[in-house]
């Protein structure tokens, strides 16, 4: 699929206002994609149709939910709570400035087959929204910015070998920055082909679909202990190993294979949230602060020293799947840094702390359920810690539910009894039921029940009145 330049800088075409799409054809929706591959090539999050050159109403976003194809679109809503935070521009290379933006917006549009649509964004979809829908009245993030700051000079890993060993789409951004660093990536390891979906199909990892698209060479074992595999991996003789979520303990034999080293990118602040699954598990605990690590791999899982760490503050209605890729891009750039230290011999070395250290184990089963008789500030935390996946699983009577969004509100102004049982409905208005916790009360704004698709609270509730006035 073809591709288009972004315009940088100065282009005037990134000044004027876009005019409205007037009919979408085939020409209209031909543009999306390619705007869509453009902006997944530059690892964007968001793509206005100006910055490409084409002064029209149109923007693409995936910030890893899916894509969303937006024509015309306007915000017709935002919250008066706003955050500060750190975002780029792909018009604008090489910088990064703090921009304040409504916690959450709503916008209505057309999609790319002419549909109206309306997109509730929160935390980081919120903040792509506001930006790209800039771009269409010629307005840039440096107009908002209240600080801006220079990326540091590009990285050249020019002349490096090395064998990538990732799987999920968490490792993508790893894979593609040490490609446009110019690192020469002889094999790329990765989990064989799995079974998905009710018809089971075997489906490739995402990282063995990109590396094809990208030219490279895949190799996909059973396990990646065994005499074949490490046998296959010793005829790279590779400079480096990099590692992103690969998916199988790796022997010590593999661990020695690198001339310089064999490094891991790990998505916490280590020695806190060792093991698979510690982004869910920081967004679970309330945690503030995240970052990630770049660790010298050792036998014991996560427990190498300390090469590089990056650090990011978690908003607080942020959730998984949004932290998940904010780390994925910062991993990225640290893996791509990390390597080019160790090459130049000026990489540290820090023995981790264990007295310090926690582990991040996978979600047990009935982790999913919300216990109503908790804190608001925990169920809050389970909701947002389960989005986009599995979903935090409540009942509304016998019907079993997923709660996708809520709010933390303050007790004042909500009377109850001591009495009323915790899950209690207490009010319902336009954008979300209030609903009482062992402490505190919490707003639902986005519920979906079983087999249907996610909706608001009050529609949820307006076509069950007299079935139940609680969950749990």
């Amino acid at each position: 699929m073809s591709q288009f330049e972004i315009y940088t800088f100065d282009a005037p075409v990134l000044r004027k206002k876009a005019r409205p799409v007037r009919r979408i054809n085939k020409r209209i929706r031909a543009q999306l994609d390619a705007m869509l591959e453009t902006m997944r090539a530059a690892n964007g999050v968001g793509l206005a149709a100006p910055q490409v050159g084409i002064s029209k109403r149109m923007v693409v976003i995936d910030v890893g939910e899916g894509p969303y194809f937006l024509i015309n679109p306007e915000i017709v809503s935002q919250s008066e709570e706003t955050e500060t935070m750190w975002e780029g521009c792909l018009s604008w290379p090489g910088y990064l400035g703090q921009v304040e933006r409504p916690v959450r917006v709503c916008v209505k549009a057309l999609d790319r087959d002419g549909r109206e649509i309306w997109v509730e964004g929160e935390g980081l979809l919120a903040r792509a929204l506001c930006h790209e829908l800039d771009h269409l009245d010629g307005v840039l993030f440096i107009d908002r910015a209240k600080s801006i700051i220079e990326i540091e000079e590009e990285i050249s890993l020019s002349g490096l070998t090395c064998i990538f060993m990732g799987s999920p789409e968490f490792a993508l951004p790893s894979l593609e920055r040490l490609v446009e660093a110019g690192a020469d990536i002889r094999l790329v390891v990765t989990q064989p082909d799995r079974p998905y979906g009710r018809k089971q199909v075997l489906m490739p990892t995402p990282v063995k679909q990109r590396a094809l698209e990208l030219g490279l060479e895949v190799f996909a074992p059973e396990k990646i202990s065994s005499p074949d595999a490490i046998e296959r991996l010793k005829r790279v003789e590779p400079d480096f190993i990099a590692v992103a979520a690969y998916g199988q303990k790796i022997p010590a034999q593999v661990l020695q294979l690198p001339k310089y080293a064999c490094l891991n990118v790990h998505p916490s602040i280590l020695p806190k949230y060792r093991g698979g699954n510690p982004v869910q598990r920081q967004v679970m605990a309330g945690e503030q602060k995240s970052g990630v690590t770049i660790i010298y791999m050792s036998e014991r899982m996560d427990a190498g020293d300390i090469c590089l760490q990056k650090t990011v503050d978690i908003g607080p209605n942020e959730t998984y799947g949004e932290l998940e890729q904010r780390l994925a891009v910062l991993g990225a750039e640290a893996l791509a840094e990390a390597m080019a230290s160790v090459y130049e011999g000026t990489a540290g070395r820090t023995p981790q702390n264990e007295e310090e250290s926690s582990y991040a184990p996978h979600l047990k089963p009935g982790e999913e359920i919300i216990d109503w008789e908790a804190p608001a500030e925990q169920i809050h935390n389970l909701v947002r810690a389960l989005s986009p996946v599995p979903g935090a699983v409540t009942f509304f009577g016998a019907e079993r539910t997923k709660i996708w969004k809520t709010k933390l509100l303050p007790s004042e102004g909500f009377s109850f009894s001591d009495d009323t049982v915790p899950g209690t409905i207490l009010k319902i208005d336009d954008t979300m039921a209030v609903v009482r916790c062992g402490q505190g009360v919490i707003g639902v704004l986005e519920v979906q029940p079983a087999g249907k698709n996610p909706m608001t609270a009050r529609a949820f509730l307006v076509g069950r009145q007299g079935k139940a006035e609680k969950f749990g």
